[in-house]
């Protein structure tokens, strides 16, 4: 049977591997909805059947419905951790901001809608389903990808299908894939940023770290650049930005505070002050903001201290 985007991307993802590809539809009941429903889920052995679920989601796509695959194999018949089987490569979903030089290169890039894509990471030795987890985490935060997918059990797009998120639902693209380009799982250990876990009294769910106490926004921020300070007060919509997004432009005026010396607290109070342009984006993602904000800042601050120290 012929390969098609789906199962090319499969086989990078688990190579050989014995499992189970957990897939999953729902219905979108309208464009920019948040609310899925009629879900359903199937399994397929994987490498043996993998033609059969890549088939079963474009059928579920081409009726309309959202489809998904789990970014690991199973091995059992429900999408849940215990099921969980070692995993042969990471994965992060990526939010439009540029990858950072210094991480590591993505053995495959999937286009999920215009300006967003997943990205995975083949390992050479399958590790722990808890490892993988650790692994994404610091991967994401290296990357600048979405916070909140980097667990197991994660549902991601399969290509070939469309995203109904969107009013013209774009299709899903393998837009990128280098199956000899995969990672010893110690390489990445020693490579990628440590993240301070959050105390035992904090929140309850996994995070990439505490969050800092704010104080007010400081006032002077005539340590930065005119350029910097324009962005600052009239976010990316101001006169003459270069940033081609919003995310962006978030993610200089981070790097740029750091730069200047400012403490990672001012950065925060900066980045939420409502009378502040550049807090527009992180405030439109409401309850999301934290997790988008710690994840831009934590970012941002990785990269100054490296060149301070080069």
């Amino acid at each position: 049977m012929k390969d098609n985007e789906a199962t090319i991307l499969w086989r990078a993802l688990y190579g050989a591997q014995r499992g189970l590809i957990g897939v999953h539809s729902a219905v979108r009941p309208a464009p920019g909805s948040r609310r899925l429903s009629r879900h359903r889920s199937a399994f397929f052995a994987h490498p043996k059947c993998a033609h059969a679920a890549a088939e079963w989601c474009l059928r579920r796509s081409e009726e309309g419905l959202e489809a998904y695959f789990c970014a690991h194999l199973l091995l059992g018949r429900r999408r849940t951790k215990e099921n969980a089987a070692p995993v042969l490569a990471l994965w992060a979903d990526a939010d439009g901001a540029p990858i950072a030089p210094e991480a590591p290169e993505p053995t495959a890039i999937v286009e999920s809608s215009p300006g967003h894509a997943h990205l995975f990471w083949s390992l050479r030795h399958p590790v722990s389903p808890q490892k993988a987890e650790e692994l994404n985490r610091r991967l994401l935060v290296s990357v600048g990808a979405d916070r909140s997918g980097w667990d197991l059990s994660q549902l991601l797009r399969p290509p070939g299908t469309r995203n109904r998120k969107y009013e013209d639902a774009p299709p899903i693209r393998l837009v990128d894939l280098d199956e000899g380009k995969s990672y010893h799982p110690r390489e990445l250990e020693l490579a990628l940023p440590q993240l301070a876990l959050p105390s035992a009294d904090a929140r309850k769910t996994p995070d990439v770290g505490a969050l800092p106490r704010r104080p007010f926004s400081p006032t002077d921020l005539s340590r930065l650049s005119p350029r910097a300070r324009a962005l600052v007060r009239h976010g990316n919509a101001g006169a003459g930005s270069p940033y081609p997004s919003r995310s962006e432009a978030d993610f200089a005026v981070c790097l740029a505070m750091f730069g200047a010396g400012y403490e990672e607290a001012e950065v925060w109070a900066v980045m939420t002050d409502p009378a502040n342009g550049i807090s527009e984006r992180s405030l439109e993602k409401g309850r999301h903001a934290e997790s988008y904000l710690a994840l831009t800042i934590g970012k941002a601050r990785i990269i100054a201290r490296s060149r301070r120290s080069a």
